[in-house]
């Protein structure tokens, strides 16, 4: 039963990161595409984290280690949209 459901959660996982792959694509403005780079970097930290648990390997700091540049990165780019500058 935990296995159908990481199944099913990697499955949805999977289709969440098609839909922000698309709005990346064709978003029409910057703060959109920002906003599915960030919605891509987080879902892959979740399949990184699904996949932990189904394979049973220790990968969590990497897990950490994405999610932490994805918002990072998204806190960069947003505060240079609305300032100008980066510094």
């Amino acid at each position: 039963m935990v296995d159908f459901t990481l199944n099913v959660a990697l499955t949805m996982l999977g289709l969440s990161l098609f839909i922000a792959f698309i709005r990346f694509v064709k978003g029409p403005s910057l703060p959109d595409r920002l906003l599915a780079v960030d919605t891509v970097t987080l879902t892959l930290a979740g399949m990184f984290a699904v996949l932990a648990i189904k394979s049973s390997f220790e990968f969590f700091i990497a897990v950490l280690i994405l999610a932490l540049v994805g918002i990072i990165s998204s806190v960069t780019v947003a505060k240079y949209l609305v300032k100008g500058k980066l510094l």
